[in-house]
């Protein structure tokens, strides 16, 4: 077989026509800055975990998966962990004031800089009190639970919707 009809077998044109595709899709989001840099060995593992849903079983299979994160991770290695609670996940507060087991596990998780946040949004809507939750602050409660979930992932944080 020739050279000029090897040239133009469909096989031929398709690899070409890939290996352009994945270089303009490099040189894209080279432009673009979309890909992730890995970070630094001093910088904190930073992670999200989002709750969303009034399920007591989710919630503590969410903190069980939470402190096992946490005991798997290497020791030197630094740790950011927040917990995002919205809608009906504000639950798991309201429920950790009542619910003993809860309370405790919420209570450990904090004792390891675990940081519990709350939407301010389902708090007005649903006309819930700070004082109805679970030992949360002021400082606690952010504005809107999507657009504080949507900060972060653009801060570096890893998603986590158990």
């Amino acid at each position: 077989m020739n050279a000029d009809r090897r040239a133009i077998r469909p096989g031929w044109f398709l690899a070409g026509a890939l290996l352009l595709m994945l270089m303009a899709g490099g040189a894209t989001a080279l432009l673009f800055g979309t890909i992730a840099k890995a970070p630094a060995a001093d910088e904190p593992l930073r992670v999200v975990y989002h709750i969303n849903t009034d399920d007591p079983e989710l919630h503590l299979n969410a903190l069980r998966n939470l402190q096992n994160h946490i005991d798997g991770t290497p020791a030197d290695m630094p740790l950011e962990i927040k917990v995002l609670t919205h809608g009906s996940g504000i639950s798991l507060l309201q429920n950790a004031r009542t619910d003993p087991d809860l309370r405790s596990t919420v209570n450990t998780l904090k004792l390891q800089d675990v940081r519990f946040l709350v939407c301010g949004n389902t708090m007005e809507t649903r006309g819930i009190e700070r004082e109805a939750l679970h030992e949360v602050a002021e400082k606690d409660v952010v504005p809107s639970g999507i657009v504080e979930l949507t900060r972060l992932q653009r801060a570096g944080y890893t998603y986590i919707k158990p």
